[in-house]
């Protein structure tokens, strides 16, 4: 046999595989992807309502990101020796220079919102949530805490003072506040931290951050009614 048909054979022999495989039939589909793979909000008990509006589903409290600000996803906090879900959702503006955390975190039997924060002292203490920033921050630094009303909510607020060294140019406002429903009973905490170069804008910045909660029962404006939709 000449070398010539030894070489035709083994292109032959190589090509037939070729052919084989693609005579048979793709039987495997590629699964598709319904939603975004990092969409986790099914797991935080956040809903989102509307482009800038998210509802909790059991504390009943919405959060409407104000105007000129950034959603930051919400996260899930969860540790092995409590299953229960707490909620974290930021917003930040201006490139983070000023920046919101949101916590909706589920109160124990037992617990009160006192055990938190107070704004009378009990043996000189005002509450875990003061106590701590009181011990990271410095007593001089760390208002106690004023009781104020937003709407349905007796809030308790709180100021940092962050101090003129460039690690401390930030200045922070706390406010603490819970709600109840059949649920159970929900701590919420929002902390916003502002350059303190201008303290009257991150007084102002803080405000639009508190002014962003709700309830259920009272929809956020930029939450479309039913009956907005029917007069259409």
């Amino acid at each position: 046999m000449s070398l010539r048909r030894l070489g035709l054979i083994a292109l032959a022999a190589c090509a037939c595989p070729c052919v084989a495989l693609a005579q048979v039939p793709k039987e495997i589909k590629e699964e598709v992807l319904t939603r975004p793979f990092d969409d986790r909000r099914d797991l935080t008990l956040l809903r989102r309502v509307s482009d800038n509006v998210f509802m909790h589903e059991l504390a009943r409290v919405s959060f409407t990101v104000p105007k000129g600000w950034e959603e930051i996803p919400p996260q899930r906090l969860a540790r092995k020796v409590d299953p229960r879900v707490s909620t974290v959702l930021g917003s930040e503006r201006d490139g983070r220079s000023l920046v919101a955390t949101l916590y909706w975190v589920p109160l124990s039997p037992g617990q009160k919102l006192s055990d938190w924060v107070r704004d009378v002292d009990v043996s000189g203490e005002y509450g875990e949530e003061y106590e701590t920033l009181k011990a990271v921050y410095g007593k001089d630094r760390v208002s106690r805490p004023v009781k104020i009303r937003h709407g349905p909510f007796d809030v308790y607020r709180i100021t940092i003072g962050g101090g003129a060294d460039r690690v401390g140019r930030y200045d922070g406002t706390l406010y603490v506040f819970e709600v109840e429903n059949a649920s159970g009973r929900w701590l919420l905490k929002a902390r916003v931290s502002a350059p303190n170069a201008d303290k009257g804008a991150g007084d102002k910045y803080a405000e639009e951050v508190l002014k962003g909660y709700s309830l259920a029962s009272d929809p956020p404006k930029d939450e479309k009614k039913p009956s907005d939709v029917e007069k259409r």
